[in-house]
């Protein structure tokens, strides 16, 4: 996940949360930035069981959010013997 953002101290991205919508915990992950991070750039893993949507939302210095989603497809369970 990226956020374009100038990460100064009036502008830049506080928080990165990413969800999985049919995961049984949504709720993936929360990334927690400040203006000195350089840029508002995340990356992670999520085991899935099935193709679903991932969702991004940042919470921007100013209060605003921003989202974004993509979907993923799942072809292959994680456990194959």
């Amino acid at each position: 996940v990226e956020v374009e953002s100038p990460m100064t101290v009036d502008d830049h991205v506080k928080r990165i949360g990413v969800y999985a919508e049919h995961n049984p915990l949504p709720n993936v992950v929360n990334f927690e930035l400040g203006p000195y991070a350089g840029r508002a750039k995340i990356d992670t893993r999520i085991r899935m069981a099935d193709s679903q949507r991932i969702i991004a939302v940042a919470e921007m210095s100013d209060g605003t959010l921003w989202s974004g989603y993509s979907f993923s497809v799942v072809t292959l369970a994680a456990c194959v013997i």
